[in-house]
């Protein structure tokens, strides 16, 4: 009767039931269909079961999600006048900010840049300040204007020319009719070669002063060094490599000219270093005045003329080390004492106040 009934109209009931005996067998066989009719819960469970189940708790909301459903919280405040002002309160949402971030094992960043930006000057203040710069300024601007200008009228190579030609005769001219540059500005290289060396000369105790002037006179003392063998007053000179220097007579010549001039130069600057020292400390300090030549090489390790040691400026070290091992064993000059750590820092003291640096 079920069959008949379900049956369209002119279908016979074998083919019927085949029909359905194919949909239960393709029903049967899809994978995890009955899985998921026996898993799937009542839709409408009994009473008691349905009291029997505990309810879950609604989810807390953070201050951060309750302030952007609810919208910022309003209090009120009185002014001076008494009158009520409401601005938001916005403690909660920094609040649920904070416990909303992520926390994170690794260690905080160091802080960059503990001060605010400035800006780093294109040109340094101490170029700024040199007087020279505003002459090679104007003279490379110049050269350019020769350089583009022969370049566009007759080629390159004689724009070229023409540029190193005007900078040479520029160069030249300035030389003869410039004002004297102070004398802050015109260190010399044998000056920085000196200096470089004298540092070196720290582990063995020597301490050195550069650029120190002689009160009252124009007279400029290129380095003061005091260590265990004594004070030394050092005269860096530039000589031209070309011409030999050597002794004639008892006299050091650079070529044809005499250093006569510049030895009794380096003496009298000794003898103005001891005297302040003396009118400073109190007690008579011995200067040893000392010239450092570059340029000619010399065949001699160390010359002593006119009381003046003369060497090689890349000999500062191994004179220094020889003038210590002359303390200890006493030299041909006569026994020296050596000087205590004590009385080097207090002639360094002296000598700093006696001999103010170069402005």
């Amino acid at each position: 009767m079920d069959a008949q009934a379900h049956d369209p109209r002119g279908e016979p009931a074998d083919r019927a039931n085949e029909r359905k005996g194919l949909r239960a067998l393709f029903r049967d066989a899809t994978p995890g269909n009955g899985d998921a009719q026996e898993a799937e819960p009542d839709a409408n469970p009994p009473t008691s079961q349905r009291r029997a189940t505990p309810r879950a708790k609604p989810r807390a909301l953070t201050p951060a999600a309750r302030m952007r459903r609810d919208g910022p919280r309003l209090t009120a405040t009185r002014d001076a006048r008494g009158s009520i002002i409401k601005s938001p309160d916005d403690s909660g949402a920094a609040a649920g900010v904070a416990a909303a971030a992520p926390t994170s094992n690794r260690p905080a960043r160091r802080q960059q840049f503990a001060g605010p930006l400035t800006a780093r000057p294109i040109i340094s203040p101490r170029l700024r300040a040199d007087p020279r710069l505003r002459v090679w300024v104007s003279r490379s601007i110049v050269a350019i204007a020769v350089f583009a200008g022969f370049a566009l009228w007759i080629g390159w190579r004689y724009g070229l020319t023409a540029a190193a030609v005007y900078a040479a005769a520029d160069v030249l001219f300035r030389s003869k009719t410039a004002v004297v540059v102070p004398a802050s500005v015109r260190i010399t290289s044998a000056q920085r070669f000196t200096r470089r060396r004298l540092r070196i000369n720290r582990l063995l105790g020597y301490h050195s002063l550069n650029a120190r002037t002689i009160p009252g006179t124009e007279h400029v003392i290129d380095h003061v060094v005091i260590g265990p063998a004594g004070v030394f007053s050092l005269d860096s000179q530039r000589l031209d490599r070309r011409l030999p220097l050597r002794m004639r007579d008892g006299m050091l010549y650079h070529g044809r000219t005499s250093m006569a001039r510049r030895l009794d130069h380096a003496r009298d600057e000794a003898a103005y270093a001891a005297s302040l020292l003396e009118a400073e400390l109190g007690h008579p300090v011995a200067v040893r005045p000392v010239m450092v030549t570059y340029g000619p090489s010399t065949s001699w390790m160390i010359m002593r003329v006119k009381g003046v040691d003369v060497f090689d400026g890349r000999r500062v070290g191994k004179y220094f080390r020889r003038q210590s091992g002359e303390v200890g064993r006493g030299s041909k000059a006569g026994i020296r004492d050596r000087l205590s750590a004590s009385q080097i820092e207090a002639i360094i003291a002296a000598a700093d106040r006696a001999l103010p640096p170069l402005a």
